[in-house]
């Protein structure tokens, strides 16, 4: 059986015919251009079957194509992005050579070059971005998303990580690094996001037991500070975490930051690489949902909502404080509120509406003082004997 006949028995053939031999008829009969057979003869003059080989048909200059330096500097930047934790698309490289000072291709460029350079996995089955439907509220603090999220120490037990951010800007409001999430370590949370960044009109979590009570049930800790604080609490549909998208991403970028880096020990260095984290996810970051700008910018854009304005004046939430060995704290507006040594090294909460505050034990929703402030007094009494038990109510 004869063996099959390839391209270069072809060349081979048409290069080796004798000079005096029409081409023509060979061409046709080949199926090839009487151009092509020339070539492959003089191919085969000046290099021998060499010659015959196939060769890039790629011209020998592309005005458009990368330099290699800048090939070389995206690949770079791409690496260290994914290095430190941080995202390593197209836009993010981008930012980092703008940043730089360096030559920036185009966002689709960079894309190519990562995929030529064997950089990027391609993923076929993953549902395209384009096929969600993207929302967020028009103005900062119209609405947090607050969720909790697991991560490992280094001796391998595993601690839980309560995030929240603003729906309108991403903007990370805070993240507390927590032994067990319960719904006193979650008012902790708020009440610390709250104290910087003032009240949000409403709060949007999942069904967690330590945010929100069954239906019909005593609302639980952090439920019943909301609805004193007039903020409305919004419930995520059961089995749809797309409801909390914003914080569910943040999840995942926050996880990818720590990652890149030494497992905490404790949780407090845990605090340590949270709070480093907010501050280069907030101010440092472009953020793609964003035209390519930081949370905090995108914050700074606007005034700050409120909780809607009730009949009473809106209650403003001065945030958690540690009360000193004399039984007192000091609050925001110079005054000094007195409590009692026995509240002594207690988390408390301070709520204020107008002359009248509600100090509040962080911990465990008991109400320790109300009282109506005398803006003549920085010292607040107590109004007590000097060591008098004070008698503390529940929420």
């Amino acid at each position: 059986m004869a063996g099959r006949v390839t391209a270069m028995d072809i060349r081979l053939l048409v290069a080796t015919l004798p000079e005096d031999v029409k081409l023509a008829p060979w061409c046709r009969k080949l199926g090839i251009s009487r151009q092509t057979a020339y070539k492959w003869r003089a191919r085969y003059r000046a290099e021998g079957v060499e010659g015959l080989e196939e060769r890039s048909r790629a011209p020998k200059r592309q005005p458009t194509r990368v330099e290699p330096t800048v090939e070389d500097a995206v690949v770079a930047a791409r690496k260290q992005l994914a290095e430190e934790g941080l995202d390593a698309g197209p836009a993010s490289i981008h930012d980092r050579l703008v940043a730089r000072g360096l030559p920036a291709p185009s966002e689709a460029t960079i894309w190519r070059i990562a995929v030529r350079r064997g950089q990027v996995v391609a993923q076929p089955a993953k549902r395209p971005k384009v096929s969600y439907r993207r929302f967020e509220r028009s103005r900062p603090n119209e609405c947090w998303q607050g969720d909790d999220t697991h991560y490992p120490l280094a001796s391998g037990q595993e601690v839980r990580i309560i995030n929240m951010i603003d729906d309108h800007s991403r903007l990370n409001v805070d993240s507390l690094a927590v032994g067990l999430c319960t719904s006193a370590r979650v008012w902790e949370a708020f009440a610390r996001a709250a104290s910087r960044h003032g009240l949000p009109a409403e709060f949007l979590d999942d069904n967690g037991r330590a945010y929100v009570s069954l239906r019909g049930e005593q609302p639980v800790l952090f439920q019943a500070h909301l609805a004193r604080l007039g903020v409305q609490q919004i419930r995520a549909r059961a089995y749809h975490p797309q409801t909390c998208g914003k914080v569910e991403r943040f999840h995942q970028t926050q996880r990818r930051w720590l990652a890149a880096r030494p497992a905490a020990a404790t949780l407090a260095e845990l605090q340590a690489l949270l709070d480093d984290f907010r501050d280069v996810y907030n101010h440092s970051r472009p953020h793609r949902a964003l035209g390519r700008r930081t949370p905090g910018t995108v914050w700074a854009a606007q005034p700050a909502a409120a909780p809607a304005r009730r009949a009473e004046e809106p209650a403003v939430l001065i945030g958690a404080s540690l009360v000193g060995p004399s039984g007192a704290i000091s609050t925001s507006g110079h005054f000094v509120i007195g409590l009692g040594t026995q509240w002594a090294y207690r988390h408390v909460t301070v709520v204020r509406r107008g002359l009248t505050a509600t100090v509040i034990d962080t911990y465990t929703g008991e109400i320790i003082r109300e009282l109506t402030i005398d803006p003549n007094r920085r010292y607040q009494a107590t109004g007590r004997p000097r060591g008098g038990p004070a008698r503390a109510k529940k929420v």
